[in-house]
């Protein structure tokens, strides 16, 4: 997962408002930085209903956040995973615009469980890279699915999964432990866990279940982020290519780890941080992906 902290060389992250267009657009090119438009803020569209949710899973009550269009239709669903527990308004604001486009999003609320004071842990935040915490996300990552099949304004066939950082990494296996994901999308997801293994109680990585991913599967990477490296995500690519799935990988220049959240200011380079360009590419390179393959 993504984590305020310093490990092995990645700095804490700073939450801060604001980037440089002009050093994005430079490093994508011309052409994407005229595709480019200012981050639009969904959350006050009035065509959109969006708000706190809560489901069961087992005996436990879970919360997240679900957006969707206003109109009496049923439209596809989007089950979303971000990094960071909590719900903050750049994850919001995307499961909106998800909605604008004529999709129900519902995003996981990590934050719905009582979870061990990191404090007394032996590292901090270790329980949230552990196969526990990975399992209860699991858990109710099927409890959200079943939440959204049973909604009037959702259509049938199946859902899509996306989500960043380590929200990344669960959308690519969600496919493989349930029939219900039809198309995953992963940002910054990594493959390898690397630096972020706890080894008393270690998660799978991506790689470990590569030959069970039959699904669609589309990811965004930056070629600067040193947490979820491009050249394990292109190791990934020619997995999927080789075994028949289809794949779409997109690698931007000048990008790093978390490029997609518009609140955090870059750092370290640009290997942390907001990226306009390429999140504006990368999201529309999103929207047409799900028009083909969540039908």
């Amino acid at each position: 997962m993504c984590f305020d902290y310093e490990e092995e060389g990645i700095t804490r992250r700073t939450f801060l408002a604001g980037a440089s267009v002009a050093v994005a657009g430079a490093a994508l090119g011309s052409k994407a930085l005229a595709r480019q438009s200012p981050v639009q803020k969904a959350l006050d569209d009035p065509k959109v209903a969006h708000g706190e949710v809560s489901f069961k899973s087992g005996s436990d009550t879970i919360k997240g956040y679900l957006a969707r269009p206003k109109d009496k239709g049923r439209h596809h669903a989007i089950f979303m995973l971000h990094g960071n527990p909590g719900l903050p308004e750049w994850v919001r604001n995307t499961a909106t615009r998800l909605a604008q486009t004529g999709y129900v999003g519902l995003v996981l609320d990590l934050n719905s469980r009582v979870v061990p004071d990191s404090t007394k842990l032996d590292k901090p935040m270790e329980f949230y890279r552990s196969n526990t915490f990975d399992q209860q996300v699991t858990q109710d990552s099927l409890a959200a699915i079943e939440y959204l099949k049973a909604q009037p304004f959702v259509k049938g066939g199946g859902v899509g999964a996306m989500g960043f950082c380590g929200g990344g990494r669960k959308a690519l296996i969600l496919p493989t432990q349930s029939k219900d994901v039809k198309a995953s999308i992963s940002f910054y997801g990594p493959v390898l866990f690397r630096q972020f293994r706890v080894a008393s109680d270690p998660m799978p990585d991506v790689m470990d279940v590569v030959a069970r991913i039959k699904v669609p599967v589309q990811g965004h990477y930056g070629l600067l982020d040193n947490v979820a490296p491009a050249e394990d995500a292109k190791r990934f690519e020619q997995k999927l290519k080789a075994q028949g799935t289809t794949v779409e990988m997109y690698y931007y220049e000048g990008a790093g780890h978390g490029f997609y959240d518009y609140t955090w200011q870059p750092e370290n380079g640009g290997a942390f941080g907001s990226n306009p360009a390429a999140a504006a590419l990368a999201h529309s390179r999103m929207i047409e992906f799900l028009k083909r393959h969540l039908k």
